[in-house]
Protein backbone atom coordinates (compact mmCIF):
# COMPACT_ATOMS: atom_id res chain seq x y z
CA UNK A 1 0.00 0.00 0.00
CA UNK A 2 1.51 3.43 -0.73
CA UNK A 3 2.25 5.77 1.90
CA UNK A 4 0.13 9.03 2.62
CA UNK A 5 1.20 12.12 4.15
CA UNK A 6 -1.59 13.81 4.34
CA UNK A 7 -0.53 16.16 7.68
CA UNK A 8 2.43 18.62 7.16
CA UNK A 9 3.25 18.75 10.64
CA UNK A 10 6.04 17.66 12.97
CA UNK A 11 8.95 16.20 10.34
CA UNK A 12 6.61 17.36 7.43
CA UNK A 13 5.97 20.84 8.78
CA UNK A 14 8.73 22.29 6.09
CA UNK A 15 6.42 21.49 3.58
CA UNK A 16 3.34 23.73 4.38
CA UNK A 17 2.72 26.63 2.52
CA UNK A 18 3.07 28.46 5.99
CA UNK A 19 6.68 27.00 6.89
CA UNK A 20 9.03 29.66 7.90
CA UNK A 21 11.74 29.32 5.76
CA UNK A 22 12.98 32.74 3.70
CA UNK A 23 13.99 32.36 0.20
CA UNK A 24 13.73 34.57 -2.65
CA UNK A 25 11.17 34.92 -5.89
CA UNK A 26 10.86 36.73 -8.38
CA UNK A 27 13.18 38.99 -6.96
CA UNK A 28 11.94 39.51 -3.46
CA UNK A 29 12.47 37.83 -0.09
CA UNK A 30 9.48 36.03 1.91
CA UNK A 31 9.66 34.12 4.38
CA UNK A 32 6.66 31.48 3.17
CA UNK A 33 5.35 30.21 0.47
CA UNK A 34 1.94 31.75 1.97
CA UNK A 35 3.46 35.05 1.63
CA UNK A 36 5.06 35.04 -1.45
CA UNK A 37 1.28 33.78 -3.28
CA UNK A 38 -0.33 36.80 -1.31
CA UNK A 39 1.80 39.49 -2.92
CA UNK A 40 1.73 37.41 -6.42
CA UNK A 41 -1.82 38.63 -6.71
CA UNK A 42 -0.53 42.50 -6.40
CA UNK A 43 0.51 44.03 -9.91
CA UNK A 44 2.68 46.77 -8.99
CA UNK A 45 5.59 45.68 -7.21
CA UNK A 46 5.77 48.02 -4.94
CA UNK A 47 2.75 47.25 -3.35
CA UNK A 48 4.19 43.94 -2.87
CA UNK A 49 6.38 45.25 0.37
CA UNK A 50 4.15 44.47 3.26
CA UNK A 51 4.67 41.03 2.07
CA UNK A 52 8.33 41.27 1.75
CA UNK A 53 10.88 38.90 4.32
CA UNK A 54 9.61 39.72 7.72
CA UNK A 55 7.21 41.90 7.44
CA UNK A 56 4.29 39.67 7.10
CA UNK A 57 3.95 36.50 9.26
CA UNK A 58 2.77 33.18 6.91
CA UNK A 59 -0.31 32.66 9.05
CA UNK A 60 -1.33 36.21 8.63
CA UNK A 61 -0.58 35.87 4.79
CA UNK A 62 -4.49 35.16 3.78
CA UNK A 63 -6.38 37.78 5.51
CA UNK A 64 -3.72 40.19 4.62
CA UNK A 65 -3.98 38.90 0.88
CA UNK A 66 -8.24 38.88 1.08
CA UNK A 67 -7.81 42.62 2.15
CA UNK A 68 -6.11 43.85 -1.25
CA UNK A 69 -7.96 46.01 -3.04
CA UNK A 70 -9.26 44.65 -5.94
CA UNK A 71 -7.13 47.45 -8.16
CA UNK A 72 -4.26 46.31 -7.33
CA UNK A 73 -4.96 42.62 -8.32
CA UNK A 74 -3.05 41.32 -11.47
CA UNK A 75 -6.38 40.75 -14.06
CA UNK A 76 -4.95 37.51 -15.00
CA UNK A 77 -4.74 36.18 -11.64
CA UNK A 78 -7.00 33.62 -12.01
CA UNK A 79 -5.08 32.07 -15.14
CA UNK A 80 -2.00 31.96 -13.74
CA UNK A 81 -2.24 31.34 -10.13
CA UNK A 82 -1.41 27.76 -10.28
CA UNK A 83 1.72 28.06 -12.39
CA UNK A 84 2.76 31.05 -10.04
CA UNK A 85 2.51 28.46 -6.98
CA UNK A 86 4.69 25.87 -8.94
CA UNK A 87 7.44 28.42 -9.61
CA UNK A 88 7.25 29.65 -5.82
CA UNK A 89 7.50 26.09 -4.65
CA UNK A 90 10.45 25.42 -6.96
CA UNK A 91 12.47 28.97 -5.31
CA UNK A 92 11.53 27.44 -1.57
CA UNK A 93 12.59 23.96 -2.06
CA UNK A 94 15.88 25.28 -4.25
CA UNK A 95 17.15 25.42 -0.58
CA UNK A 96 18.95 22.61 0.44
CA UNK A 97 17.22 22.19 3.99
CA UNK A 98 13.73 21.88 2.95
CA UNK A 99 14.77 20.04 -0.33
CA UNK A 100 15.92 17.45 1.87
CA UNK A 101 12.44 17.35 3.89
CA UNK A 102 10.71 17.18 0.43
CA UNK A 103 13.03 14.38 -1.20
CA UNK A 104 12.77 12.86 2.29
CA UNK A 105 8.69 11.89 1.71
CA UNK A 106 10.14 9.47 -1.85
CA UNK A 107 7.15 8.14 -3.50
CA UNK A 108 4.50 9.28 -0.58
CA UNK A 109 1.24 10.92 -2.05
CA UNK A 110 1.66 14.46 -0.72
CA UNK A 111 -2.31 15.48 0.70
CA UNK A 112 -2.33 19.06 1.65
CA UNK A 113 -5.33 18.28 4.74
CA UNK A 114 -7.23 20.79 6.59
CA UNK A 115 -9.95 21.51 8.28
CA UNK A 116 -10.86 24.93 6.80
CA UNK A 117 -13.06 23.32 3.95
CA UNK A 118 -10.34 24.13 1.17
CA UNK A 119 -10.93 21.32 -1.07
CA UNK A 120 -9.05 23.02 -4.02
CA UNK A 121 -5.74 23.80 -2.87
CA UNK A 122 -5.78 20.57 -0.30
CA UNK A 123 -8.54 18.52 0.81
CA UNK A 124 -10.54 19.40 4.11
CA UNK A 125 -11.02 16.46 6.82
CA UNK A 126 -12.85 18.12 9.23
CA UNK A 127 -15.78 15.37 9.33
CA UNK A 128 -12.56 13.11 10.81
CA UNK A 129 -11.41 15.91 13.09
CA UNK A 130 -12.29 15.70 16.45
CA UNK A 131 -14.60 18.83 17.40
CA UNK A 132 -11.68 20.57 18.96
CA UNK A 133 -9.61 20.99 15.46
CA UNK A 134 -12.84 22.06 13.68
CA UNK A 135 -12.50 25.78 13.98
CA UNK A 136 -15.16 26.66 10.76
CA UNK A 137 -17.55 23.71 11.60
CA UNK A 138 -18.49 21.22 9.47
CA UNK A 139 -18.17 21.74 5.35
CA UNK A 140 -20.84 20.10 3.43
CA UNK A 141 -18.84 19.58 0.62
CA UNK A 142 -15.72 18.16 2.50
CA UNK A 143 -15.87 14.35 1.54
CA UNK A 144 -12.21 13.63 1.99
CA UNK A 145 -11.54 14.37 -1.92
CA UNK A 146 -10.62 17.69 -3.45
CA UNK A 147 -8.36 19.23 -6.30
CA UNK A 148 -5.07 19.15 -3.90
CA UNK A 149 -3.29 21.40 -6.17
CA UNK A 150 -1.02 22.09 -2.97
CA UNK A 151 0.18 18.43 -2.68
CA UNK A 152 0.12 17.90 -6.26
CA UNK A 153 2.58 20.55 -6.77
CA UNK A 154 4.81 19.04 -4.34
CA UNK A 155 4.88 16.35 -5.68
CA UNK A 156 5.88 17.60 -9.50
CA UNK A 157 8.34 19.86 -7.29
CA UNK A 158 9.93 16.35 -6.30
CA UNK A 159 9.95 14.93 -9.21
CA UNK A 160 12.10 17.72 -10.77
CA UNK A 161 14.38 17.65 -7.94
CA UNK A 162 14.91 13.85 -8.83
CA UNK A 163 15.44 14.02 -12.60
CA UNK A 164 17.61 17.34 -11.88
CA UNK A 165 19.94 15.09 -9.59
CA UNK A 166 19.94 12.29 -11.58
CA UNK A 167 21.30 14.36 -14.24
CA UNK A 168 23.66 16.04 -12.33
CA UNK A 169 25.10 12.73 -10.95
CA UNK A 170 25.48 11.20 -14.90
Amino acid sequence: MPTIIRSFTGRHAALSPTFLSGFFFDGNEYQSVATAFEASKIINRADRVSFFAWNCKPWEARRKGKGIPLSWIRPDFDAVQEEILLEIQRSKFSWPDVRKVLLATNDAELIYGNVAHDNRWGICFCHEAPDAKRKYGLGRNCTGTGQNLIGKTLMQVRQELRVSATALAS
